[in-house]
């Protein structure tokens, strides 16, 4: 990954800070909830490569896979919601569905414990629609956690079709690859397995969502990518391949569309 990073923005000069790049402007809120200390200077690629963590991090490095993304994804500020119905009454019924926690050997005990409870947090987000808490808090719905997914899955693809298929030409792959990744299949795997039922939306749009399918498909592929950009964050690559092709099938063949 650093020599990654290395091409990118030394050999090829990206600039992601490039007028040209940005996005156009938000509405102007205040991001109240603070991600980390850790995030409070701006990090250049060469920072982020050679990053060392202070002491205050390391047991943050020992929960995650991917500690500095999992706490960029999911701010601290999430422990407010720890405790609510949806984390009550519905994240366990979730993590039974997707199989987890995982088993993993800790030293300590409490280790685990946190890992958990940080689990339960992710997932919650994994399902805020951005109706519900994005305008007060933005990094409050799963868009984040959605957009690391899709990357993710594009990936864990790319190795699994290179692996699979190797006498096949590079056009085959990508068409085949498209063809596995579109998101109205990913949308219908999440609501397949029934997960699609515990979104956390608006109480106004509630209702509007439900029973409106073009609304409601891309909220669903969105809580689908999330999941898989929180299992990557979490416990890395090898979640996320059980989720594409064990728990969610990725490679099961779809029905031709009828005109």
């Amino acid at each position: 990954m650093p020599e990654v990073y290395r091409v990118l923005f030394e050999v090829f000069g990206m600039d992601p800070d490039a007028e040209d790049c940005q996005p156009k402007l938000r509405r102007q809120l205040e991001d109240v909830d603070y991600v980390s200390a850790e995030f409070e200077g701006k990090l250049s690629w060469q920072d982020i490569v050679s990053y060392k963590a202070s002491s205050s991090y390391l047991l943050l490095n020992a929960l995650f896979e991917h500690p500095r993304l999992f706490r960029a994804c999911v701010p601290p500020g999430m422990h407010r919601f720890r405790g609510n119905i949806w984390d009550y009454d519905t994240r366990p019924h979730v993590m039974k569905i997707l199989g987890y926690p995982l088993e993993v050997t800790d030293r300590i005990p409490e280790i685990t414990e946190a890992r958990n409870i940080e689990l339960g947090l992710g997932l919650q987000l994994c399902y805020m629609h951005p109706s519900k808490y994005k305008f007060e808090h933005p990094r409050f719905c799963y868009e984040r956690l959605e957009y690391i997914g899709q990357k993710i899955q594009d990936l864990v693809m790319a190795e699994r079709l290179l692996t699979k298929h190797l006498d096949a030409p590079g056009l085959w792959l990508q068409q085949r690859h498209r063809g596995l990744l579109m998101n109205k299949y990913c949308g219908r795997y999440l609501r397949a397995k029934l997960l699609h039922r515990y979104i956390i939306f608006d109480e106004k749009i509630q209702d509007t969502y439900e029973n409106n399918r073009r609304k409601r498909n891309p909220a669903t592929t969105a809580v689908q990518q999330a999941l898989h950009g929180l299992s990557y964050l979490v416990y890395g690559k090898r979640d996320v391949r059980r989720l594409m092709f064990e728990f969610f099938d990725f490679e099961q063949i779809q029905p031709k569309e009828v005109d």
